[in-house]
């Protein structure tokens, strides 16, 4: 692994080491001033401009038996890195992080900007001289120090030094932020004024967060209508896509899969017929599974469309084994 690919990745390790890692050791202390209930301060420094939000409950996902399975199978391969972060940075992604909640938005020019907020346990603070002496350590160059509103921007040059796509910026003791400089920026911006800057602000995004049950493992809520206005017209999904003005969504990792997404669309007949189109494609799913695929005849089953008005939701309910299944006959079919 190259010492730029590593510093990022030990950096986003930090900040996402549940999707690496999500979920909360559970909204003890940390309880958002306004609105928004039960979910951590630092998702109002989310930007209002953000098309998605999402949120991972770190010590639910890590405390949960997928986690002990994805340690099992794939600790050795991270193991070694991870120690090293560990011993110096004195952050352990698995025990330190208490909530992970991050935005993203679509850009014209770019691929696209976003921005990742790790909070930390409320008992462990960053210790922001030795995180950084590490990402120094581990760099070709050093980091670039942008000073903006009382923070310090450090950006993390590509190995030609000539690119500062990411970096990582400190809120307080117990938050921090990687992304785009630009969203860092934007982050900053909304700590300083959160009630007009922050993702409160978006009407759309903070009504569909007040929707969720926050003990969620992971939530995510979108407003993808710039994007699916765009989207071309000949495909099975046709006009039904573009007519989503919404969509929410909520996950849990156990023993079982259980999770649902509802889309809302524009009216209930566009609501109709993206139902419709979903529903067909499960049915050409389990068709094709057949006798062939037992296990994922077996897992579409735990998939479900209902209608609601102008609500899709599409359900899912399934054990995590199914998934193990199917991994590994594709790896057997790819052998052959």
């Amino acid at each position: 692994m190259n010492h730029r690919k590593f510093v990022v990745t030990s950096t986003v390790s930090m900040l996402v080491i549940a999707g690496i890692v999500a979920s909360l050791a559970f909204y003890s202390n940390v309880v958002v001033k306004a609105q928004i209930p039960n979910l951590p301060d630092a998702l109002s420094y989310l930007p209002a401009n953000s098309q998605v939000v999402f949120g991972m409950n770190v010590q639910s996902f890590v405390s949960s038996p997928i986690y002990l399975k994805f340690q099992q199978q794939h600790g050795q391969e991270i193991g070694t890195d991870l120690q090293e972060f560990i011993t110096a940075t004195g952050v352990n992604p698995v025990t330190d992080l208490y909530y992970i909640v991050a935005a993203g938005r679509a850009n014209d020019v770019k691929k696209g900007s976003g921005v990742a907020i790790a909070i930390a346990n409320p008992k462990h603070n960053f210790n922001v001289g030795q995180i950084i002496d590490f990402i120094r350590t581990k760099a070709k160059t050093n980091p670039i120090e942008v000073s903006y509103k009382n923070a310090t921007v450090y950006m993390i040059p590509e190995s030609d030094g000539n690119k500062l796509e990411k970096g990582i910026a400190f809120l307080n003791d117990t938050e921090a932020a990687l992304g785009d400089l630009d969203s860092l920026k934007a982050v900053l911006d909304a700590r300083a004024d959160p009630k007009n800057l922050g993702i409160e602000a978006n009407t759309t995004l903070a009504a569909l967060i007040k929707s969720l049950d926050p003990n969620q493992m992971f939530w995510f809520a979108g407003d993808p209508t710039s994007i699916l206005s765009k989207a071309p017209t000949n495909t099975p999904f046709g006009g039904s896509v573009s007519s989503i003005q919404n969509v929410v969504g909520t996950l849990n990792l156990g023993e079982g899969v259980v999770g649902k997404i509802t889309a809302t669309a524009k009216d209930a007949a566009s609501a109709q017929k993206l139902a419709d189109v979903v529903k067909g494609f499960v049915a050409l799913g389990q068709l094709a599974a057949g006798d062939q695929n037992p296990d994922l005849t077996q897992l579409l089953q735990g998939v479900t469309v209902t209608l609601d008005q102008n609500k899709v939701s599409l359900g899912l309910n399934f054990e995590y084994s199914l998934l193990e299944k199917i991994q590994q006959n594709k790896l057997q079919f790819k052998k052959i």
